[in-house]
């Protein structure tokens, strides 16, 4: 941005590094806490299968000259240097046998707006960028200044004509004296940021384990080096007056070994989260969450679904009441841990003419009848403890009221459903729901009864001040 400080002092001081994040333009990458995203492997497949590959280290088996190069970045990071430029002269050769492709080292961008240490090249798009710090804790945060530096390169004018078709997906490797930490980030709506890994470069009783997963560490960078430049040299090859895609939605990946088959989607917006609307514009509330709309194809056939991605997720409770005559929950197309460490769920659509929220803040209009509440509510709890399951997270956001015939009621988030007595709630269960539970307690049917019971009495005062 014209006019910002540039990367290197952005990150020199505590008042520069809150301007940076904070700002309008300042990436999403969890800090401060309300600053945050999707997960990044939902929206780009190389990003995808690095964060798998990074979980799942033991796959790669090193040849010598990876663990040389390993051992030699090990042993020169653990020196001490007078000043970053030495350091940087004894680890670029390092870096460059270790990593494969075009890279130039202090090269300003085209406008001067930024000068990384090290930036890996194809064509005119960056897809690794590297910074280096003499020490942890001097002259800034080398991760937060390659994020600075990712974002001024996003906006060269080289870029203008691709954000529309692509996200711009890179890494970041930051190296801080003997530590190390590999970074993700894509540009959609905003800059987000992913920390994927943060490792120690020591040798010592245990350098021989220390020195096979850096290596380690290193092929997984360079396999997902290599999908990057193929998706750029392929960017590079589409005209740029071609239909542009739509970079702010998500580009899921299933892992190639196995059989699963993803739904043909295509994404179109966002939802809004009080109120599952669809959301024209994606403000900060709702750029955190991962629900969108989407047309799904079968056969010949299209309809509009609900997607979402959540880190845990209760197939077996969803498809319970989905299967109920009547159903109790949205019909469930597919679910499925997909690369990343996410599932993708697809379920019906009921948008806001067919069914709301019995929440009054979302659904201020709606009067949904307590009778049919308790009763539906009630039978799908009974479904759901006869399979010794508890819903968890028994609230009016959590239940959709159908407006057609004489009315029934919907469960619609299966994320926190739990086994009786064995499950707990989240560490991070918000005090203030009204659940009647502590976080981390263990899940009990008896607290989805207690909290039926807590629904209805709200329901009933907010029918009978609806009354006066």
């Amino acid at each position: 941005m014209k006019g910002a400080p540039s990367p290197s002092e952005s990150v020199k001081s505590a008042a520069a590094i809150k301007g940076t994040v904070c700002g309008p333009a300042g990436p999403r990458y969890g800090r401060p806490s309300d600053r945050f995203g999707p997960p990044m492997a939902l929206f780009s497949e190389p990003l995808a299968f690095l964060k798998h590959d990074l979980e799942h280290l033991e796959s790669f088996t090193p040849d010598h000259m990876t663990l040389n190069s390993a051992f030699e970045l090990v042993a020169t990071a653990t020196d001490f240097f007078d000043d970053e430029s030495k350091r940087e002269a004894a680890l670029k050769p390092i870096l460059r046998g270790l990593f494969a492709g075009q890279n130039e080292w202090q090269k300003p961008t085209t406008d001067g707006a930024a000068k990384p240490d090290g930036v890996w090249l194809e064509g005119s798009f960056a897809y690794l960028i590297v910074e280096l710090r003499n020490e942890p804790g001097l002259e800034g945060d080398p991760f937060l200044q390659g994020l600075a530096v990712y974002s001024k390169i996003v906006t060269q004018p080289e870029y203008t004509p691709y954000l529309g078709q692509s996200n711009v997906p890179a890494i970041l490797l930051a190296i801080a004296g003997d530590c190390l930490v590999v970074s993700t980030a894509v540009f959609t709506d905003a800059m987000y940021a992913d920390k994927l890994l943060l490792t120690w470069l020591h040798l010592g009783p245990y350098a021989s384990d220390n020195v096979l997963h850096v290596a380690r560490v290193f092929m997984a960078i360079n396999k997902s080096m290599e999908r990057l430049r193929e998706l750029y040299k392929s960017l590079q090859r589409v005209p740029r007056s071609s239909p542009r895609a739509k970079a702010l939605w998500p580009n899921p990946a299933v892992d190639p070994s196995g059989s699963i088959e993803l739904p043909k989607l295509e994404f179109f917006c966002k939802v809004n989260r009080a109120d599952g609307a669809e959301l024209p514009v994606i403000d900060e509330e709702n750029g955190r969450h991962a629900m969108y709309l989407a047309r799904m194809q079968t056969g010949t056939s299209t309809q509009v679904v609900f997607v979402k991605f959540a880190v845990k997720y209760r197939e077996d409770a969803h498809r319970l009441l989905a299967d109920q005559v009547p159903p109790l929950a949205p019909a469930l197309h597919f679910c499925a841990r997909i690369v990343g460490g996410v599932y993708m769920v697809v379920m019906e659509y009921i948008p806001k003419s067919k069914g709301q929220s019995i929440d009054p803040h979302s659904s201020p209009d709606s009067s949904p009848v307590p009778e049919v509440v308790h009763r539906d509510v009630s039978k799908g709890l009974a479904l759901l403890h006869g399979q010794n399951l508890v819903f968890g997270d028994l609230r009016e956001t959590n239940l959709l009221y159908l407006l057609e015939g004489e009315g029934r009621v919907l469960f619609v988030d299966f994320d926190g459903v739990g086994q009786d007595g064995v499950d707990r709630y989240s560490a991070c269960l918000n005090p203030g729901a009204g659940l009647g539970v502590h976080r981390w307690q263990v899940m009990e049917k008896v607290h989805d009864r207690q909290n039926l019971g807590r629904l209805m009495e709200r329901l009933s005062r907010r029918m009978s001040w609806n009354t006066l």
